[in-house]
């Protein structure tokens, strides 16, 4: 027995052995100086150009959350996707999300409501945050104002024109049955007219739409803006490519 605890000891230090030589490797190579080269001239690309840097995010994520949504969701094959859909929703990512919430959120929220507060605030523990009053009430006053302006104003217009503009490129000239088909070209198509047939497809939908996503997002940016900044974008956007596939599903499609 103690012959065999000796050889199981010298084996087991033998592994042990082996296994911290390994990792020293792997570690060498993960933080050797071309790696880390590699990983800071990516972050030096993204902070020096952070629009650029959040349009291509939330391009690929909307991307990603139709594909997602269309494959896994409902089963379609690589062939069998709607690839008009999918369209409307890179637009919407590159326009919107990427372009007008990153000045929204970036720029016209920091002015809007104390910076210093609500950075403070996201980084105080939960006990001193509950304590924060003022903190409090500019983290509520950020959400309503998502709610009450951003959601129904901007957000699901701008979905709805991107949607009815991609639509209108797609039956153009095809002479299809609707507003389309019958013009000649993309050229004798009024802006104006894609504007207001958006529009009117979103108002019968617009208190019900608005409410599932304040359902949504309100407790998402309760929690969002009340943690530190650099854990906030990974939340926002995993949550982000939930809503996006949520949206692909039910107002995605053709007649939806």
């Amino acid at each position: 027995m103690l012959g065999l605890h000796l050889v199981t000891t010298s084996s087991a230090a033998r592994m042990a052995s082996s296994q911290t030589v390994l990792g020293e490797r792997l570690g060498e190579k993960i933080s050797s100086p071309a790696t880390r080269g590699l990983h800071q001239e990516m972050m030096g690309v993204f902070s020096s150009n952070p629009f650029a840097s959040q349009n291509l995010i939330a391009t690929l994520k909307t991307m990603t959350a139709d594909l997602l949504a269309q494959t896994k969701l409902e089963g379609k094959s690589l062939d069998e996707v709607d690839r008009r859909r999918t369209a409307v929703f890179m637009t919407f990512g590159c326009i919107y999300l990427g372009g007008v919430q990153y000045v929204m959120y970036k720029k016209v929220f920091p002015k809007l409501f104390d910076a210093r507060c609500v950075g403070k605030f996201c980084n105080q523990p939960l006990r001193e945050k509950l304590r924060n009053k003022e903190g409090i009430k500019a983290l509520l006053k950020q959400n309503m104002t998502d709610m009450i302006f951003n959601q129904p104003l901007l957000y699901f217009p701008a979905f709805y024109i991107v949607k009815e503009a991609l639509t209108a490129a797609d039956e153009v000239g095809t002479g299809a049955p609707g507003h389309y088909g019958s013009l000649p070209s993309l050229s004798s198509l009024p802006v104006s007219r894609v504007v207001s047939n958006a529009l009117d497809k979103y108002r019968p939908n617009m208190v019900s739409d608005v409410a599932t996503m304040s359902m949504f997002w309100f407790p998402v940016n309760m929690v969002a803006y009340s943690i530190p900044v650099h854990l906030r974008l990974p939340a926002v956007h995993m949550s982000s490519l939930l809503w996006s596939s949520y949206m692909s599903v039910f107002k995605g499609g053709r007649g939806k």
